[in-house]
């Protein structure tokens, strides 16, 4: 799942369903932000891993949660349709990158680049393990 897919399926909720729970501890808005807050990470991590062909910082620790909670926290006030732009600019960056330095650049260096990559490869291949459709699932049961 890609996505842009996601972001469609997002458009269709009723306002009630971005209350619901999707997780023990986030709503579906938590987890739409929380998304977005790696998407956001990720524009960054491109240039910095390509200009440094370093890991991601995230490759060198095992808990996420403070990182999850401080863009949980920064996206409380924003309504889900705030969410589903500021989701929409931050893909568009991603892509803007992948786009400057080119998909077969970034295969040439798997170890520094797996986690993009293998969000591309699941989006082209609906693959049920990418964290798109992790999240996605959540969602879906949530409102169902």
């Amino acid at each position: 799942m890609s996505d842009l897919d996601f972001i469609s399926f997002l458009k269709t909720l009723k306002p009630e369903d971005w209350n619901k729970m999707a997780t023990k501890k986030w709503n579906v808005k938590d987890v739409v932000a929380h998304m977005i807050g790696w998407e956001k990470t990720d524009v960054e991590a491109i240039k910095t891993i390509w200009e440094t062909k370093s890991a991601a910082w995230w490759k060198n620790i095992e808990n996420y949660n403070n990182f999850n909670t401080k863009e949980v926290k920064y996206y409380k006030n924003y309504t889900p349709e705030q969410l589903i732009i500021e989701w929409e600019m931050w893909q568009s960056k991603v892509q803007h990158e992948i786009d400057r330095i080119g998909y077969e650049n970034l295969k040439s260096y798997p170890d520094l680049f797996d986690w993009l990559l293998e969000g591309m490869e699941d989006s082209k291949n609906n693959e049920t393990n990418s964290h798109y459709m992790h999240h996605f699932q959540q969602i879906k049961k949530a409102i169902m």
